[in-house]
This record gives structure tokens, sequence and C-alpha cells, in this order.
């Protein structure tokens, strides 16, 4: 009887100090352990995630650009040289489509020289068919290259053959390509012409494109010729070939967001403006762009590989000289826009790719 008394005693008074000294410590480790591997787990996740969305920003940006160079200097069939100027502006005067310039690229716009032929706001540079589209040069990334392709989108066969400028020019139009105010060019093998499209008139699977004349820098030419070498859009018997196509500009560049990221800092992206339209964000995440230009400084030896590579600021003397750009070089520094952790702050990584132009 005495003896259990002493077990019921020892049962009631419980763990000794050392005993639950001994339990919180224990549990202490292993809180901390469990929130440490938490926060490890969680910033990996954090840096893994911001490493995938740079990534997948370069390669969409990658992908614009190499689109935009391999179909750079298409015109149809007709070459360079015969492209006839039905506006009343000259090539050099019509920026967002100048046919005879298939590529070019500039520096920085705050690099120091003239500035670049763009139709710029805020700067002193070309003059925009709608002043409201113009690249606003304030938000531009001031470190970073500028790239612009020019070619013919997909064309749409005429209808009727064109023999003089006083016709009409009638594609088979089915999915209403054409607008008003759209820029076309004109072209079948050997010659090439760029009017304004002033109106259009559908019936059935036809567009009548109408070329009424002006006196401003983008009208048509009371005078235009749309014939620039001997021949015709097409004969008696029919277009034999000739199509109407959409002439695009692209221009591409890095400038800043309005919004802020998670420390306040700017967030660049990849942007594009289309001929005479306004500009369009492609890539968040996207800090700078830089270009590297394979020219062929002897193109008359039929080996149409570049011989050097070039910075954007050499070009433009070098293919004064007459050399030929080959390919392009794209260098896009993509960023996690927003700082993954408090260590790794934004993360960034420099992607790059080359591409051969279409030259004809």
């Amino acid at each position: 009887m005495k003896q259990r008394h002493l077990d019921r005693q020892r049962l009631n008074r419980g763990a000794s100090l050392l005993e639950l000294l001994l339990a919180v410590a224990l549990g202490v480790a292993m809180t901390t352990a469990i929130v440490q591997l938490f926060v490890v787990n969680s910033r990996s996740q954090a840096i893994l995630a911001g490493q995938a969305r740079l990534q997948e920003s370069a390669r969409h940006a990658l992908d614009f650009l190499a689109r935009s160079a391999r179909g750079a200097g298409y015109f149809g069939c007709a070459a360079n040289g015969n492209i006839a100027n039905g506006l009343n502006g000259s090539w050099s005067q019509l920026v967002e489509l100048d046919a005879t310039a298939a590529f070019e690229a500039f520096a920085a716009i705050d690099s120091g020289g003239a500035q670049p032929r763009l139709p710029l706001r805020g700067a002193s540079g070309a003059r925009a068919f709608k002043s409201r589209n113009r690249i606003n040069a304030t938000r531009l990334q001031p470190q970073s290259d500028i790239a612009v392709f020019r070619r013919a989108d997909v064309g749409s066969p005429l209808a009727a053959a064109l023999t003089t400028n006083s016709e009409p020019v009638i594609v088979a139009d089915e999915e209403g390509l054409f607008d008003k105010d759209d820029f076309a060019l004109l072209s079948t093998c050997g010659q090439a012409a760029l009017f304004r499209v002033s109106s259009t008139a559908r019936n059935a699977a036809r567009t009548t494109l109408a070329r009424a004349v002006g006196s401003e820098r983008f009208d048509n030419r009371s005078s235009a010729s749309l014939f620039a070498a001997s021949g015709t859009y097409g004969s008696a018997d029919g277009p034999r070939g000739a199509a109407a196509a959409l002439l695009l500009t692209e221009f591409y560049f890095i400038a800043r967001r309005r919004v802020a990221n998670n420390r306040g800092q700017p967030v660049w992206s990849l942007w594009r403006k289309t001929s005479t339209a306004p500009v369009a964000e492609l890539v968040q995440g996207i800090d700078d762009l830089e270009l590297l230009i394979g020219i062929d400084t002897t193109p008359a030896d039929g080996d149409e590989a570049p011989t050097r590579y070039v910075a954007v600021d050499a070009l433009a003397t070098l293919a004064g000289g007459g050399a030929v750009v080959r390919t392009v070089r794209f260098a896009v520094t993509a960023s996690s826009v927003d700082a993954v952790t408090a260590d790794e702050g934004t993360l960034r990584q420099t992607f790059s790719r080359t591409v051969a132009l279409r030259n004809r």
C-alpha cells in the first residue's frame, strides 16, 4: 500500500526543469530547421522561376527579331533597284516606307552625332505618317541599339492586268487585306512600285484599290509612274504573277514601361513599330539589345558569307563603300523584371543568335 502511494506521487510530480528545458531546446532546434528549410526552398523556387522567366523572354525576343531579319529585303519578285516611288516624298523622307533599304541599324540616340533616321517623338526625328504613332524618344533605353527591317507582306495576286497609270489596281482579295491609307507594293518580276490606297471597293472576291492623288508627302503623285522598268503588270491575257502586298517596316527598340518593378526600378521591354501603325510592346523584361553586323566586303566574288562583323556605328560607312550586309548577330539581355529575393535582386542574363538576312 505504501509503495503504491509513492508511485502515484512520482506520476503527479511531472517533468523536471531539466527535462522541460531539453524539450524546449529540441523544439526550437526543429522549428529553426523547418523555417530555414522553407526559406531555402522558397528562395530556390523564386530564383528558378526568375531564370525560367528571363529565358522565356529572351527566346520570344530573339524569335521576333529573327523572323523579321529572315524576311528583310523581300519585295516580291522585283529587285530593290527597280522599285518606283509613287508618293510625293522622296525615299529619304519616308522612313516608314523606304523600300530601298531592307535593313538599317542605329546606336543609342544619345551617343552623339546625327540623330537616327527614325520617326521619333521628343527629338529631331523624321516625320511620321501619323504624328501620334511616333516612337517616344524620351522612353528609349539610351544604351541599346535599334534595328529596322523592311519587306513586303504576303501578297494578293492581281485579278486584272495593269498596263497604264490611270487604271485601278484590282486584286483577288478574299480576306480583305487592304484598307484605306494602307501603303502597298505592286510587284511583278522585274519591277515594283509603292502607292497609297485612298479607298477600297469590294466586289465578291475582288477588291479595287483606288489611288487618289494629293499634295502632301505621303500622297500619291499626280504624275506618278508605277512602272520602274519597261513592261506592264501583266498583259491583255492576264496579270501573269503580278501581285500587291502591304509594305512592312519593322522598328525594334528597347523602351521603358510606365510601371516600375517591386523595387521601384524601371522595367524595360522589347517594342516594335510596324510601318505607320502605333508602337506595340512585345516582350517584357528585355533590358538591352546589341547588334553585330556581318558584312561582306567582297560581294563580287559570289561567296555570300560575311567577311567580318562590325558594330552599328561602322555600318553606314562600310555600306556606303559597297559592303553588303549578310547576317545580324542579336544579343538581348533579359531580366526577371522583379527582384526575386532580397539577396539576389533582379536576375539578368544575355542570350545571342545569328541570323542570315534575305539578300537579293
